[in-house]
């Protein structure tokens, strides 16, 4: 059950103050999910304790590609869900799922990649550079990789590219994904846009917003009318994609939480 919380009691659990409110609800065991809702923003953000051996990370295989976020929700069997690379006819930037690297990949500029695999019992996450080579991963230990433009945050510090795109700096629907230091939680942010009183946000605007739950590292993924976000125990698509309907992207990433835990298992703590 989703908890309303008023800006005027906002202090209490550490949320801003902002004219609106924010509800937030825990669907699955290590998994926090906050909706916004203020004047000019409908914002979601999923907050995942990746130190939960329950929680598993999942990317599009290369035989898989081109298809709607519910559709790789289904045959994937993951609870939560959103798009990946940017893409033509395909991705831009390294990807894998399952340890199979796509090799049609293309370089342009999109070069801010983060892998997940497992390490000490867990679920590991880590960001890295692939300008030069946008069909390789350095981490013999990932399994997953999806890959952002621009980056956003790096070690806690703000990334500004000279060759950022303009439209990173207009308002759209937005997609973006980050880590809190010694990537303990993982943050998925979608924004929706594109609708009257709505223009969604600037890719400077993702920066506060992350940094907000904790983010130390963080990229921009694709966005407008490919953002999206589905969260199975909350009836689907939760978010409103601009096109008015599902696209066909090129690649997702999922969460697939594995425990049998009931609602009172242990629930994700974002450091805001």
């Amino acid at each position: 059950m989703k908890r309303l919380v008023w800006c005027l009691a906002a202090s209490l659990f550490g949320l801003p103050s902002a004219s609106g409110l924010d509800l937030v609800s825990r669907p699955y065991p290590c998994v926090e999910h906050v909706h916004r809702v203020s004047p000019g923003v409908d914002a979601h953000v999923v907050v995942l304790d990746l130190t939960c051996a329950q929680v598993d990370v999942v990317a599009t295989r290369p035989r898989e590609r081109r298809a709607t976020v519910s559709t790789f929700v289904r045959e994937y069997g993951v609870d939560i869900a959103i798009n990946a690379n940017f893409y033509e006819a395909s991705p831009c930037g390294v990807a894998m799922g399952d340890g199979q690297l796509w090799r049609d990949t293309y370089r342009d500029r999109c070069g801010a990649a983060v892998a997940f695999g497992p390490r000490g019992g867990r679920t590991a996450v880590s960001f890295f550079d692939t300008i030069e080579d946008p069909r390789s991963c350095p981490f013999d230990w990932a399994r997953q990789v999806v890959t952002g433009w621009p980056r956003l945050l790096n070690a806690g510090r703000v990334v500004f590219e000279p060759e950022e795109p303009i439209g990173m700096y207009r308002f759209h629907p937005r997609t973006a994904i980050g880590a809190t230091p010694g990537g303990q939680h993982l943050v998925l942010a979608v924004i929706d846009g594109r609708r009257n009183g709505l223009p969604g946000m600037t890719s400077l605007e993702m920066i506060p917003l992350m940094e907000e739950f904790g983010v130390s590292d963080a990229i921009n993924l694709d966005g407008g009318g490919s953002s999206e976000l589905y969260i199975g125990r909350e009836g689907g698509i939760v978010n409103r994609p601009s096109d008015g309907y599902e696209r066909a992207v090129m690649n997702h990433l999922g969460i697939r939480i594995t425990s049998a835990l009931g609602e009172t298992g242990p629930a994700a703590g974002p450091s805001r």
